[in-house]
């Protein structure tokens, strides 16, 4: 999971999005870690409100594909068994990745 502010200059939102250095679980976490509920990048005031989470990559895809290298040890079955329990792998950890961005997105200050 990743953590971003849209890019804003005098004001106006620009579409780009800044990535936050910090890791957190709710948006109240958020403001206990930087101790503050206001934060600048670029001499732009920002809101901890304003923060938003995504996800941080594809589990799924990056779990077959380390699954197909690993299973290159086996032949052909192994690339085939490798890559789909890395794809199983992977999809349980793009869910549980899914459920922390909403728990960020839904949490309140």
């Amino acid at each position: 999971m990743r953590l971003f502010v849209e890019e804003k200059v005098n004001g106006r939102s620009t579409g780009k999005k800044h990535y936050l250095a910090k890791l957190a679980s709710t948006k109240k976490e958020l403001a206990e870690l930087l101790g503050k509920k206001e934060f600048y990048i670029d001499d732009e005031k920002y809101f901890v409100s304003q923060v938003k989470a995504e996800k941080s990559q594809d589990g799924a895809a990056l779990g077959m594909a380390l699954g197909g290298v690993l299973g290159l040890f086996g032949g052909v079955p192994g690339v085939l068994a490798g890559g789909a329990f890395g794809g199983l792998l992977g999809k349980d950890s793009d869910i549980k990745e899914v459920e922390k961005v909403e728990k960020f997105n839904g949490s309140r200050l």
